[in-house]
């Protein structure tokens, strides 16, 4: 890793798992509530995945003359999330939609430069933790 990453990007990104992991612990103790559970994480981790590509924007947007290509490229991650929120299949393969979107964006992230040196490890445990939250609430419903 290359550097470390800043006190509050640690704070925030892991304070961003709450809702990833806690959903699986709610329905835990309130069965009768999973479906609540299920779609607040549904809805964050798709919320999530646009910001995701909210950052690749950024980041993007930052050349002299950003390649409009890689602009459009970068709204890729919210037009999947949107679309994983309203496919009309199983709540389970959209769960695994969204968890594929994320692995994407971490390939993305992993392999292309202009981001900080500790940015591709910091995305790699937080996918990870997300996709636990998102693999747990499938085991618990």
């Amino acid at each position: 890793m290359t550097d470390k990453p800043p006190a509050a990007v640690l704070f925030y990104g892991f304070a961003g798992l709450i809702p990833f992991l806690a959903p699986p612990l709610l329905t835990l103790l309130w069965p009768e509530q999973r479906g609540l559970f299920e779609q607040a994480l549904l809805w964050w981790a798709a919320i999530i995945l646009s910001f995701l590509g909210g950052a690749r924007w950024g980041a993007a947007v930052q050349a002299p003359a950003p390649d409009p290509r890689l602009i459009g490229l970068t709204m890729v991650p919210s037009i999947f999330a949107f679309a994983a929120l309203l496919a009309p299949v199983e709540l389970s393969f959209r769960m695994l939609l969204l968890i594929t979107g994320f692995l994407l964006v971490l390939i993305w992230d992993r392999r292309s430069g202009g981001l900080p040196g500790w940015y591709g490890w910091l995305r790699e445990r937080l996918t990870a933790l997300a996709a636990v939250g998102l693999i747990g609430q499938l085991l618990v419903s």
